[in-house]
């Protein structure tokens, strides 16, 4: 679970470059558990927080803060409630999410393509048998 926010919280970050996003996408009950571990009193970003939007690509930063959630939670293991709903509105918001529209292109495949034979996109759509 913490590594699907701390994902979520980077796709965020390098999308919009802003924390105030990623919080708005949950209720202020849940964000106010999690708020103290990447804003300051004055708002100001957390050392943590400045390091990831530094670099969101790389794993040492998305680690620590997956180890900032993990330390919070062991010290405090009632937020866990608020860690999975949290979770759960990613997980949701996932489903909803993954339409994809395409305008005016053609020969385009998207999902999830199983084939047990042949597959062919394109315009010349014939096979020439072996």
């Amino acid at each position: 679970m913490i590594s699907t926010i701390t994902a979520y919280l980077v796709k965020k970050l390098k999308d919009n470059k802003s924390v105030q996003d990623f919080f708005s996408d949950f209720t202020s009950v849940t964000v106010d558990w999690i708020r103290p571990l990447f804003l300051k009193e004055d708002n100001k970003y957390e050392k943590i927080l400045e390091d990831l939007l530094k670099n969101p690509d790389s794993p040492t930063k998305k680690q620590q803060v997956e180890v900032a959630i993990a330390s919070h939670l062991e010290d405090n293991p009632g937020d866990e409630t608020h860690l999975k709903g949290m979770f759960e509105q990613i997980q949701a918001k996932a489903i909803t999410d993954s339409s994809i529209s395409i305008i005016h292109s053609k020969n385009v495949v998207t999902g999830n393509n199983h084939v047990s034979g042949n597959m062919i996109v394109g315009d010349n759509n014939t096979t020439t048998p072996k």
